[in-house]
């Protein structure tokens, strides 16, 4: 018994020693893909091409419904307002029935999915609402 102790002590040792750790998990995806609203029609893809030109997400598409067009985005989830405010679009009066109705759903939406932290509309010199969000 007494031989046979430190040779099970070593052989517990060299096994602990030598047997992979279990893989790690990769940490979770920043990005987050998620609805961001229903827009009217046409609408979804003005504002989503502006949102990534804008650099606010990184990619959405859109998908027709009966309602309007939803807007799809991939984006980083924003825990903390920006030091300044980006220009994500603006919508014209001659372009959608209305501006700053259109304006604040988005706002709303964003802040509601933490796309961005506070938003506001900003009227500028010809009929039209932007938007601007921290």
């Amino acid at each position: 018994m007494r031989t046979m102790l430190p040779a099970a002590v070593i052989t517990a040792a060299l096994m602990t020693a030598l047997t992979p750790a279990p893989a790690q998990a990769s940490p979770p995806s920043q990005n987050v893909t998620a609805l961001l609203g229903t827009y009217g029609f046409g609408r979804a893809a003005v504002i989503g091409q502006a949102g990534r030109n804008a650099g606010v997400w990184r990619s959405y598409s859109v998908r027709s419904g009966f309602a309007g067009d939803d807007l799809t985005i991939t984006y980083r989830p924003a825990t903390a307002p920006s030091r300044a405010e980006t220009t994500v679009y603006t919508a014209a009066f001659n372009q959608v029935k209305d501006a700053q109705g259109e304006c604040n759903k988005v706002g709303a939406d964003g802040v509601a999915r933490r796309v961005w932290v506070s938003y506001r509309c900003r009227t500028g010199i010809v009929a039209s609402y932007t938007l601007l969000v921290r």
